[in-house]
């Protein structure tokens, strides 16, 4: 790359956006020798380790602990009925750990010569961009300022919270509604059931989770229930009182939802609206930034884009993934497409979902000769640990016995998927899975033994459950 005096410009590259997909976009440009810049109007940790995964991930390992703890009195644990949680301290220490991010963050990317500045950018040109009163110049722009909490037209919606805000709780309720059926309305629904209080699913499709394998989503509904979920769909909610009692028509019927909390879960849209994106020449496209399949907008050929801010899927490893991409081919020219096709998602539901590749109606759809195995935790060696919730499914072609997708509900099914993932990356079939060598008693063993074609270890007394479909 040129130096900056080479340059009519300020810098080669500028990413708009520091947290996970602006961060790797700027370290892979400085990488490549690019003068570069990084942008950013909040916290250095970006939603993902500011205001998201990480912090949920906190709050819902101390409750799954808590959980587990409080129901191990089978296990030989004394005086568990007498176990509580001090909300207050998780959230100080989830803050802790936040600061700690972002902080970090920030000396990370000045360390590697990254200029970094802080403030609300947004165009005022093609290549110029306006932070209060500086003016910065550059070649190229990569756009990655994630996403933002929806907050939908509903009466009454200032007594409801978003995500955001509910990670910030310094207690928690004794009855909340969740308008949403989503992976995130899903995960803090199943967070605080675990930890004693009553939820209420409130969703407005006709399914919660939806592109989940059906048979999987009626195991985890199921779960939530025997924990005292409920679960409500076509629903189109009417108003919230200051009480915090949810109006809402449930298939055509009007019911009241009491509650001391109310979660508002409806999705996150791109977060564009303050950047003036017109001056740059940016079209959009159902809200995110408009771009083919090398990250580059299809308006501005200028300007990338990676991350939440594209719409979905909305992932942090697909954010990670995408960052060096787009800056890479912002500089060197569109070299590198991107390439989902084989994405491991986790919903931290609890226990958590973990999925990869096609469901099962999916494959039907796409004309694959479908065969399905099945196998429950209760019926594998995860019951040494009285980790008995849940199943795996696998979903693979009956003439080649590759896998088409694996769909993981249970303990550790977080840490399993990625071994499926792996597994199918590699063209792995059944017979090379069942028949590989694994860690005996283990957890990730519910995995092997769903694919091989003989039961898991006799001496438990197992059986295993698989059915061609």
């Amino acid at each position: 790359m040129s130096n900056k005096s080479e340059h009519k410009m300020d810098y080669d590259l500028l990413v708009i956006g520091a947290g996970t997909a602006g961060k790797s976009a700027a370290l892979k440009a400085v990488s490549l020798g690019a003068h570069s810049a990084i942008v950013e109007e909040n916290g250095f940790a970006g939603t993902c380790l500011g205001k998201g995964c990480v912090p949920k991930k906190i709050l819902v390992s101390t409750v799954e602990l808590y959980w587990r703890t409080k129901h191990a009195g089978q296990l030989g644990l004394t005086r568990v009925e007498s176990l509580g949680i001090d909300w207050a301290t998780i959230t100080a220490w989830k803050d802790q750990m936040v600061e700690s991010f972002s902080s970090d963050t920030k000396s990370l990317l000045e360390r590697q010569g990254i200029k970094v500045f802080q403030g609300a950018p947004k165009f005022t040109g093609k290549n110029k961009l306006t932070i209060g009163d500086r003016i910065i110049t550059a070649e190229k722009f990569v756009i990655a300022t994630g996403s933002i909490p929806a907050r939908p037209t509903i009466e009454g919606i200032e007594w409801a919270i978003t995500s955001e805000e509910f990670i910030d709780l310094k207690s928690f309720p004794k009855r909340m509604v969740v308008i949403g059926g989503g992976l995130i309305a899903m995960e803090f629904g199943f967070c605080l059931a675990r930890a004693g209080v009553k939820v209420a699913i409130l969703q407005r499709g006709s399914v919660v989770i939806p592109h989940t394998d059906d048979e999987i989503r009626d195991a985890l509904i199921e779960i939530g229930r025997e924990a005292g979920m409920e679960f409500h769909t076509n629903v189109s909610v009417n108003r919230i009182s200051k009480d915090r009692t949810v109006e809402a028509n449930v298939n055509g019927t009007v019911e009241n939802f009491p509650s001391d909390l109310v979660l508002v879960a409806t999705g996150r849209p791109p977060n564009v609206a303050n950047l003036n994106l017109g001056e740059a020449g940016v079209e959009l496209e159902q809200g995110g930034v408009k771009v083919n399949e090398y990250l580059q907008s299809t308006s501005a050929p200028h300007v990338y884009a990676a991350g939440d801010v594209l719409g979905k899927p909305q992932h942090t490893p697909v954010a990670w993934y995408e960052g060096p991409i787009a800056a890479q081919n912002a500089l060197n020219g569109n070299e590198h497409k991107v390439d989902l096709s084989l994405l491991p998602t986790v919903a931290y539901t609890i226990p958590a979902l973990g999925q990869v590749g096609l469901t099962e109606a999916d494959a039907r759809k796409r004309g694959y000769k479908v065969a399905v195995k099945r196998l429950p935790f209760a019926m594998s060696p995860a019951v040494v640990t009285n980790d008995t919730e849940g199943l795996v499914k696998i979903v693979y072609d009956e003439e080649t016995e590759k896998l088409l997708g694996v769909h993981i509900l249970g303990a550790r099914a977080e840490d399993i998927i990625q071994i499926a993932a792996v597994a199918m990356r590699g063209g792995l079939t059944l017979k090379d899975i069942g028949t590989m060598h694994h860690a005996f008693p283990t957890i990730s063993e519910v995995f092997f033994w769903a694919c091989a074609d003989i039961p898991p270890d006799p001496m438990l007394g197992l059986v295993v459950l698989s059915q061609r479909a």
